[in-house]
């Protein structure tokens, strides 16, 4: 009896090890035992996530918009076969497409004008940037959660930015966001990313998005309608009548047009944005 007494207890419980705090890509990771650093918190594992999706969203839509333009003769005769169904299908692809980050903007916009003209390019576009940006913005939160959050709290720059979009009223945040979304270079996908982690009310996006990216789409529906407008069949139609200079020069106008509504635009969020100390 005594000697079993005298015994260590094999399951007797083990005392709780203490945390450890290990530094992963500059932010603090606490681990509660060892071992377990090869099991990242969920926080780090969504942050991880949002770098990927940033990453695919960065390279995947060139790709896929060049081949959308090569191709829009034949994409623009199947749209065209029930011009209601088509125009609907254009909205539907175009928000998923968007959303999701698989296809560029300007290339949808400019197949809505070529196809549809320019008023009814111009209203498809705008319903299907409405409709991607909030399946953009509720994917980036589903899959991001509130990592991006955590990581704007731990960086100070990153903070100043947050407080101009939202320490301010209603009104300047949507101002904010209409200007950002306005220059030609502000990448949609990685916006919706942005704009859905951190915490800018849903609606209020949506709107700004609205605003912000309605002159550059109506220039390039305007475009598209007008190249369509000379019957070619299909862009590289279009080089073959037309010839290469006044191709060039088209194209060289539309970018123009939108780099200058870009240069107002990011001087109006200039001033817009020194107040709130960025």
């Amino acid at each position: 009896m005594n000697g079993s007494a005298s015994r260590p207890l094999v399951d007797q419980p083990t005392a709780h090890y203490p945390v450890d705090s290990r530094t992963l890509w500059g932010m603090t990771v606490k681990v509660d035992e060892p071992g377990s650093t090869n099991n990242p918190p969920m926080k780090d594992r969504r942050l991880m996530a949002s770098g990927l999706l940033g990453l695919l969203w960065i390279t995947a839509p060139p790709i896929a918009g060049t081949f959308l333009l090569v191709k829009i003769g034949d994409i623009g005769d199947y749209l065209r076969q029930d011009p209601v169904l088509g125009f609907w299908a254009f909205v539907s692809v175009f928000a998923l497409s968007a959303g999701l980050g698989i296809l560029p903007t300007y290339a949808q916009a400019i197949l809505g004008g070529w196809v549809f003209g320019m008023w009814a390019g111009l209203g498809g576009a705008m319903l299907g940037f409405i409709g991607g940006a909030a399946i953009g913005m509720l994917f980036s939160r589903l899959v991001a959660g509130s990592s991006i959050e955590s990581w704007i709290a731990s960086h100070p720059r990153a903070r100043v930015v947050r407080k101009a979009l939202l320490g301010g009223t209603n009104a300047k945040t949507f101002g904010i966001v209409a200007l950002v979304r306005l220059p030609p270079n502000s990448p949609f996908a990685i916006t919706n990313l942005a704009l859905g982690t951190i915490g800018i009310p849903f609606f209020l996006a949506l709107g700004a998005t609205a605003v912000g990216m309605l002159p550059r789409t109506a220039v390039a529906c305007f475009f598209a309608s007008q190249a369509a407008g000379t019957g070619a069949a299909d862009i590289q139609g279009l080089i073959k009548e037309a010839g290469w200079f006044p191709f060039a020069v088209g194209i060289l106008l539309m970018f123009g047009v939108v780099a200058v509504i870009g240069r107002i635009a990011s001087q109006a969020l200039a001033r817009l944005t020194d107040g709130g100390g960025v």
